[in-house]
């Protein structure tokens, strides 16, 4: 089994989905605080200053509806025609109380009449304005707003317009329209308070709902996790939860898919192992009949060998009998004189004759057994190629079944690579698959190459055997007319016995005989020559339909030792329910 994969809690996906929805949120709710601090104050400060400069235009408005010039009396008041500036104060404060706006009139740079108060409650008028308005309103003729503006300790907001007599265009004086910072500021804030609260508990229904969200998603993949795990472990019998196969959502497609992957891997295994188990039982009756093939072979082996040394015998017997025959042609030369050598040689070439007719007898015996076995390997040839047939069938079912499981494992590659960082350890699985495919795909193509050189091999033995059973069968024929002819001399031997007394007359025709035997033990003598090649090479044969059936158990014993592999890989899945 292997090793189970090492859970990583790090940073898991409900920490990276909420991550994900959290941090634009957070990011979105930052930009808008920004927002509201920077574009809410300067709108509201905006705002300000457009107030400011409609209150100042509305007092200018108001003042200079008076005709006549602005001058200023000996006394120190200021005049608009004949309209007192300087006892304006009611309007002022009249304004004020409306708007709530401090005004202020210059003349010059000097306060005329003001709303503005100190602590004692007394107007603060006769103090100048500070050198940067005085030369941007009362130089440049340019009105001016300040955000600093410093009123007995206090600060305000303040803007200035320049005052014009009519026809100049060079300002005698100016207007202030001031509102208290601090107030102003209070209601700036309240406001950004407001927008910086409603993004945080849109921020925190935000986070709710992605907390939510992510906690579904994380327990969806973590019950697929738990079941991918267990198929990794090879328990193909796991149950997928239905609630996760019904959801409409990626996740719902991912169940799905693993469980059609793991019916698919269920029955690929079911089918592997049962294709397993009848490669087992077909390498071993391969290996069986392999073993008694050789053994067979061996003891023709060991038949021929006997039949080269009687063919080698049969050779020798022949040239002693063609000595013999010489002789015996000297002393029918000499039978005149030598009569009764001729007997004693007559007697000698009977016994040789019987030796030989013993010798054709048992050669012929020795032919019959050997065409015997021949038929005996032919027939054991013919069934070791239909075996050979047999496994190339069971072979061929396990190259389609390991193409059928590289498919599958491709199309589980392909969705582990869809699934991302989560179908990694369905890619694990995926990737075994592969490698068991791959081994038995490399495992059918060795066994086929074995299986091709066993036909041919058995074939070509088929092809010798037939050689050897032509030559036999015409050694048998050539052994029969030896016999034959043998026998004919024995009949002259005895003729000669009987006639013995006419021999001197006979001695041409005993001659003639004599040649006659001379040419058919030539005959014989070239036989059994030609029949101790003919058994060597045999024995040659036979050695090597050994060596062809020993690599045929050697492939049988490897072929099992891959199926008993490939059971062990098989045994790895669990494709039934354990109870």
């Amino acid at each position: 089994m292997q090793k189970k994969r090492k859970k990583r809690h790090n940073f898991s996906i409900q920490y990276k989905i909420m991550g994900i929805t959290l941090l634009p949120l957070l990011f979105l709710g930052v930009v808008v605080i920004v927002i509201a601090q920077t574009l809410v104050k300067n709108a509201m400060i905006d705002e300000v200053q457009s107030t400011l400069k409609s209150s100042a235009e509305a007092m200018y408005a108001a003042y200079d509806q008076n005709t006549g010039d602005y001058f200023q009396a000996k006394n120190g008041d200021v005049w608009k025609g004949g309209y007192n500036i300087s006892q304006s104060s009611g309007m002022l404060d009249a304004f004020k109380k409306d708007a709530n706006t401090e005004i202020t009139f210059f003349y010059g740079d000097k306060r005329v009449v003001t709303t503005a108060k100190d602590k004692k409650g007394k107007r603060i008028l006769g103090s100048p304005a500070g050198t940067r308005i005085k030369r941007q309103v009362l130089e440049k003729g340019e009105n001016y707003f300040s955000t600093h503006v410093k009123i007995n300790n206090t600060m305000y907001f303040g803007y200035y317009i320049p005052v014009y007599q009519d026809g100049s265009k060079t300002p005698i004086g100016m207007i202030f329209a001031g509102v208290e910072k601090n107030a102003k500021m209070q209601s700036i804030m309240l406001i950004i308070g407001t927008v910086v609260a409603f993004v945080l508990i849109c921020m925190a229904l935000g986070m709710i709902v992605a907390m939510l969200i992510s906690m579904s998603i994380s327990k969806s993949l973590k019950k697929s996790i738990q079941v991918v795990e267990k198929v990794s472990e090879g328990d193909l019998c796991v149950e997928i939860d239905a609630g996760l196969m019904k959801r409409k959502d990626e996740i719902g497609d991912l169940s799905i898919s693993m469980n059609a992957l793991k019916e698919k891997l269920k029955d690929s295994i079911e089918t592997i192992k049962t294709n397993t188990q009848q490669v087992l039982q077909a390498s071993s009756v391969l290996e069986d009949v392999s073993t008694n093939t050789v053994q067979s072979v061996n003891e023709v082996e060991q038949v021929v060998r006997q039949i080269a040394g009687n063919a080698d015998n049969q050779a020798v017997m022949a040239s002693e009998a063609s000595d013999n025959v010489a002789i015996m042609g000297e002393k029918i030369q000499h039978t005149s004189s030598k009569v009764q050598q001729m007997r004693q040689q007559a007697d000698n070439m009977q016994s040789a004759e019987k030796r030989a007719l013993v010798t054709i007898d048992k050669l012929m015996n020795s032919n019959e057994q050997v065409q015997n076995l021949i038929r005996a390997i032919a027939m054991q040839t013919q069934q070791t190629n239909e075996s050979a047939n047999h496994i190339r069938e069971a072979v061929d079912i396990i190259s389609s079944i390991a193409d059928e499981t590289s498919l599958l494992s491709l199309n589980a590659s392909i969705e582990a690579a869809r699934a991302g960082e989560y179908g990694k350890g369905f890619a694990v699985v995926a990737e075994e698959i592969q490698k068991l495919a791959t081994q038995s795909t490399e495992s059918s193509e060795k066994i086929n190459s074995i299986i091709e050189k066993l036909i041919s091999d058995s074939n070509k033995a088929v092809e010798i055997m037939n050689q050897v059973t032509e030559t036999i069968l015409a050694q048998t024929v050539n052994m029969q007319e030896t016999r034959e002819n043998t026998e004919e001399v024995m009949g002259q031997i005895t003729i000669s016995f009987e006639n013995m007394h006419s021999i001197e007359a006979s001695v041409g025709d005993l001659n003639t005989a004599r040649q006659e035997l001379i040419a058919t033990v030539r005959n014989l003598a070239e036989i059994a020559e030609q029949n101790a090649k003919t058994t060597q090479e045999v024995s040659a044969n036979t050695n090597v339909v050994t060596e062809e059936f020993t690599k045929i158990k050697n492939s049988s014993t490897g072929l099992q030792d891959i199926a008993e592999e490939l059971e062990v890989s098989t045994k790895y899945f669990s494709v039934t329910v354990q109870k």
